[in-house]
């Protein structure tokens, strides 16, 4: 897992670039019936009564906007202890006016960068023109988006003054005001966007151009189902494994029509202890490692509070090689 900045990534200790990216877990859908879930079409076959029944029970075990009870074992893992390579990310390399600049310079922006709260601008501010942006989160996420290369972009219509959109009204009889007819909105022919490899080598191409390394990434297209348009994702690899950062890319008949990934750099940390990945699992249960929470009944219902919402304290900074790793638990006393 890669963090932000003022967060770690740990890496596999001895990685090798033959060794597969994807993470070796398999996950029960906790959602019988729900898209990907190869039981589907049993539960389609149950009697309506069954799947009723089924449903009441699942429905029952769960808290709402959580996602039920999970319980994690392992098989087969290594129960050795070891060390891995850990990184950071260095937000304050990449948030400035020059990287803003060269990143709309790469992808045909023009304009001056300015700085607008957190955000780095170059261009459009009404989102009717190519506009790039930078934001200062821990990895330097880069939004950038063209109207002009969307086939589905419809202007919003102007606004007349004391008036509806549409440029006005107009009204026959006395109290009946109907708005002016506005002009429909037209999906534009930019003809077929790049597929498979091709809006793959596209993408490659864009990541060289704002600085990134593509051989830094794993790449792969999607199939949206439709040739007007093209999705690509790009998955960081570092030492064999993908850190969870991504760059996607959309193309259509025009050409890159949205970007979004991360410029920050990666600091090297150096080398940590880890528990072995038998120990890892069981911290999974763990509430002092593993994900906790749920629903709490107040006795005398919430009250309000008015917090003030601190300013921004500016970037976030890496840790120091070597330094300890930060894990803050609140410790609850019962009696």
């Amino acid at each position: 897992v890669v963090g932000g900045g003022g967060g770690y990534a740990i890496g596999a200790a001895g990685g090798s670039a033959d060794t597969p990216s994807e993470p070796a877990i398999a996950v029960a859908n906790p959602f019988p019936g729900a898209p990907g879930d190869t039981a589907a079409s049993t539960d389609a076959a149950m009697p309506e009564s069954a799947r009723t029944a089924a449903g009441g029970a699942d429905a029952a075990s769960s808290w709402g906007g959580f996602f039920g009870r999970t319980v994690f074992t392992s098989s087969g893992l290594p129960t050795e202890a070891g060390t891995a390579r850990a990184w950071a990310f260095d937000p304050s390399s990449a948030f400035d006016a020059e990287t803003a600049a060269a990143a709309a310079a790469a992808l045909g922006v023009p304009g001056e960068p300015r700085q607008e709260d957190m955000f780095w601008t170059v261009g459009a501010a009404d989102g009717t023109s190519a506009t790039v942006q930078l934001f200062s989160d821990g990895t330097v996420s880069l939004s950038y988006y063209d109207p002009a290369k969307d086939p589905w972009f419809c202007a919003a219509p102007d606004v007349a003054e004391g008036g509806a959109a549409g440029g006005g009204v107009s009204g026959s009889e006395e109290g009946l005001v109907e708005p002016l007819p506005v002009e429909p909105c037209e999906e534009r022919d930019l003809g077929p966007a790049p597929q498979g490899d091709a809006a793959v080598t596209a993408l490659r191409d864009v990541l060289a151009q704002v600085g990134e390394d593509p051989a830094a990434y794993e790449l792969e297209a999607q199939d949206p189902g439709d040739d007007r348009w093209s999705y690509v994702v790009a998955h960081q690899v570092l030492d064999g494994q993908r850190t969870g950062l991504t760059w996607g890319a959309s193309f259509t008949g025009a050409g890159l029509q949205s970007l979004h990934g991360a410029l920050a750099d990666l600091v090297d940390l150096g080398e940590y202890a880890v528990v072995s990945a038998e120990e890892a699992v069981e911290r999974l249960g763990d509430p002092r490692f593993g994900a906790g929470g749920g629903p709490v009944a107040f006795r005398e219902g919430a009250a309000g509070m008015d917090v003030a919402v601190p300013a921004p304290s500016g970037l976030p900074t890496p840790p120091a090689a070597g330094s300890a790793v930060p894990w803050p638990v609140a410790e609850v006393t019962i009696t």
